[in-house]
């Protein structure tokens, strides 16, 4: 259920709808104005329908298989994201007859949408980013000193031996990259707590296997020198309204860098409470604030 149409309204006049942008996979599902959901590279969302459906009496899901993402081949580049990803926005246009689109922008997929959004605000009527990067290499080490005081205070030893092992960034590699990420990227009780039902990451009826970890991971690292490299404030001005979603407890895209670029551009700061980096696994409270906050201006 939604605030605005049950599981019977929703299944009699829901978009349905798949189709491909240039070889990449595009799923279309619920009512309401289109919203295009961004993920890190290389995961697809499209895999798992099930985590996303109670937000489908509110909007119209826009799932992209991403290059690199399932079965959607092809290099894959921080520009390439950001170009393609606007192509999808065109067709999702063109296919359902609106003027513009809303994006939902997550984690390594905030840093695509919040650079669609500055390039493109004719076409985007409103961005929203949780789990949101705005200066990559700042919050990288801000996470760092976050996760080491955690581990002090929690007087966990192989934890803190773990971390002064590898040091602050940056980071050479991913692997070294990782042993931080496994702690700062820990899901919140509150995340978790959409996992008591293990189907919600079911992947849809009759789909082909593929391994997510590996595609993800291989992604990040085509792009991971790109995203590093990532500071909004180089963007310039965004037209476009943009709205920050971020979880109170982020220990990862550490959210007082975006709380001060929030001040900075006039964007709306909305915090999560009991969210971590994956806020969005906290479905309920994530559609009443996309209602709130996004539905308005998309």
């Amino acid at each position: 259920m939604t605030p605005f149409q049950g599981a019977r309204e929703v299944a009699r006049s829901a978009v349905r709808d798949t189709f491909e942008v240039g070889g990449q996979q595009v799923t279309l599902s619920g009512v309401g104005p289109p919203l295009l959901i961004l993920s890190g590279p290389g995961v697809a969302f499209s895999r798992m329908p099930r985590l996303f459906a109670p937000w489908e009496g509110a909007f119209t899901l826009v799932h992209w298989d991403q290059p690199g993402a399932a079965l959607s081949a092809g290099p894959v580049s921080l520009g390439r994201l950001v170009a393609d990803g606007l192509g999808v926005v065109e067709a999702v246009r063109s296919r359902l007859g609106v003027t513009k689109v809303a994006v939902l922008g997550i984690s390594g997929g905030s840093v695509v949408g919040l650079s669609m959004a500055a390039a493109r605000p004719d076409l985007i009527s409103v961005y929203a980013g949780t789990g949101q990067f705005v200066d990559w290499a700042a919050q990288d080490a801000l996470s760092y000193q976050m996760v080491l005081a955690a581990a002090r205070s929690a007087r966990d030893g192989a934890a803190v031996a773990e971390l002064e092992g590898i040091g602050p960034p940056p980071y050479a590699d991913a692997a070294t990259e990782a042993i931080k990420s496994k702690y700062a990227g820990a899901l919140t009780p509150a995340e978790q707590a959409v996992f008591a039902d293990p189907s919600v990451m079911a992947p849809p009826e009759g789909a082909p296997v593929v391994d997510q970890r590996a595609l993800a991971m291989a992604a990040y690292g085509a792009v991971r020198g790109e995203l590093m490299a990532f500071k909004a404030r180089d963007l310039g001005p965004i037209a476009t309204p943009v709205v920050f979603l971020l979880g109170t407890l982020d220990a990862y895209s550490v959210s007082s860098e975006v709380e001060a670029y929030a001040r900075e551009v006039g964007a709306t700061y909305v915090p999560v409470a009991g969210g971590g980096h994956s806020a969005m696994f906290m479905v309920a409270e994530m559609l009443g604030l996309l209602v709130e906050h996004v539905r308005p201006s998309a």
